[in-house]
Formats: C-alpha cells, sequence, structure tokens
C-alpha cells in the first residue's frame, strides 16, 4: 500500500481500506510459512511537515507448529501509530522519506509478524521422544548434562600455571 502524501488534504484524515497481497513476500519456515490474507485500515492525516499514519488490520497467517513443523493456521490483529517526516531530523518518533509516495508494506508486515508467537503447538501435538541420531532433553536435563561435561581440549587450561610477575 503507497500513500501519495501530495493527495492528502492538510489537516484532515483520510480513511483506507485495502487488501494487501503478500503471496510473493518469502518468509522462514520456522515461524511464518505464509501469510493468505490480510486487510488493513489506514487512517493518514498530513500536518505538511508531518504525516501521522495509524494503521490497523488483521491478517491470516501461517505459521509452523514448533513440534512437527506443521501449517498451523491463525487470525492475527494489529493496530500501530507511524509518523513520517520529509526533513531529516534527528527525532527517533518520525521515520524520514524524503519523497511524496510511502511505501507501508513493509510497516504492515513488520506489525504482522510481531503479533506471530515464536513457539506455536499445533492442537495435539507432542514432543518427538529420542531417536536414532538424536536425544530430546529437558531444559533442566541438558543444563545438568552441560555441567558435568568436560571438553579435552580445554582441559589443559586448568593445569597451566601463570607466573604473577
Amino acid at each position: 500500500m503507497i500513500l501519495n502524501r501530495a493527495t492528502l488534504p492538510l489537516n484532515k484524515t483520510e480513511t483506507f481500506n485495502e487488501d494487501i497481497d503478500f503471496s510473493s513476500q518469502s518468509f522462514d519456515e520456522n515461524h511464518v510459512k505464509r501469510i493468505e490474507k490480510c486487510s488493513v485500515k489506514v487512517d493518514a492525516t498530513e500536518y505538511g511537515d508531518v504525516l501521522r499514519v495509524q494503521l490497523s488490520g488483521e491478517a491470516e497467517v501461517v505459521a509452523s507448529c514448533s513440534y512437527t513443523l506443521e501449517d498451523v493456521p491463525m487470525k492475527v490483529k494489529f493496530h500501530d501509530d507511524f509518523y513520517f517526516s520529509s526533513e531529516q531530523d534527528n527525532s527517533q518518533d518520525c521515520y524520514f522519506e524524503p519523497g511524496v509516495n510511502i511505501d507501508l508494506d513493509p510497516h504492515i508486515l513488520a506489525l504482522i509478524l510481531a503479533e506471530v508467537p515464536h513457539n506455536i503447538t499445533k492442537s495435539g501435538a507432542k514432543l518427538p521422544e529420542s531417536g536414532n541420531g538424536y536425544r530430546v532433553l529437558s531444559e533442566e536435563d541438558f543444563l545438568e548434562e552441560k555441567k558435568h561435561k568436560k571438553n579435552s581440549a580445554f582441559d589443559i587450561l586448568g593445569s597451566i600455571e601463570f607466573d604473577e610477575n
């Protein structure tokens, strides 16, 4: 979704509703696999030197189950306010956009990805058991085993005496 600041009236809020297609976007297969549908409502107010954009919407996302890597469909809702300025200042509140066209797609995508949890478990999925060539440990077992494990490559360091002079 691209907003053209030159077409927005001053000090008046304009509302836009749009469906955004993220089908050509590549994703991390271990988190979000794809975004099936995304609907966005944008309230944009141009103040001359600053453009305020209020984004809200919802998306249908397909994520990966942490245990089985199977598809897990989910709906996420998002909302945030953004400020864009054509003048470069040191303000952290405004994004610097020198042109009149502002692409909101990266901001919308970031909001969607922020709403999707990283550890999703599909209903009925169970943690895999140990198998041939691998073991599944609880965090407590892993930390206990790590405490008692020695690395022979570094064992010699314990026997070296250092001269304090």
